[in-house]
Parts: C-alpha cells; structure tokens; sequence
C-alpha cells in the first residue's frame, strides 16, 4: 500500500496508513489489556471494565478518524481503509490461530 501512495506521489498519505496501522495496534493491545484486567475481577466488576475499555477504544478511533476527516477527505479515507484492512487480517490471524490450537 505505501509502495503504490509513493509510486503515485502522495506521500502525505503515507504517514495516514502508518496512523492508521498504529490506530490497529493500539486497538488489540487496549482490548487484551482489559481482557486481562477483566479476568482478575468478579463479573459485574469485568463487566465494568469491558465496557469502559469498550468506550475508550470507541473514542479513540472516533478522534483520530475526526481529525483526519477535518484535515482531508483523502487523509480519512486512507486512515480507515487501512485501520479496517489490519483490523481485518489481525481478527483474522486471531481466528485462525485460535482454531489451530483446539
């Protein structure tokens, strides 16, 4: 994807799919985080934290998508077709990593 945007001359939009990567990352990393939080507390207390991790995670990505759609139509669109091609293919890796190991 970076190979295409610099053979193409935008390279603006290079640092938009690396944030939108970055937005991936932090986005699994923020949700095993409270996953593990979770675990060490009674279930209306996980259900507590699940759902406010749920909410942090939500606000993130709605901010960072906000900017870029105030910086340019081009800069969201490349933001969160990235963010939702990693978070596809890491949900995927997910899936097949957890079927392999039953």
């Amino acid at each position: 994807m970076i190979i295409q945007l610099i053979s193409n001359g935008q390279f603006f939009l290079c640092g938009s799919v690396l944030i939108g990567a970055l937005l991936t990352f932090f986005w699994f990393v923020s949700g095993a985080a409270r996953l593990e939080a979770a675990a060490k507390r009674n279930s209306a207390q996980a259900k507590k934290v699940m759902l406010i991790g749920l909410l942090l995670r939500l606000a993130m990505v709605f901010i960072v998508l906000a900017v870029a759609a105030r910086i340019s139509t081009e800069l969201f669109l490349s933001t969160s077709v990235c963010f939702i091609a990693f978070y596809v293919t890491a949900l995927g890796a997910l899936i097949y990593h957890g079927r392999r190991s039953l």
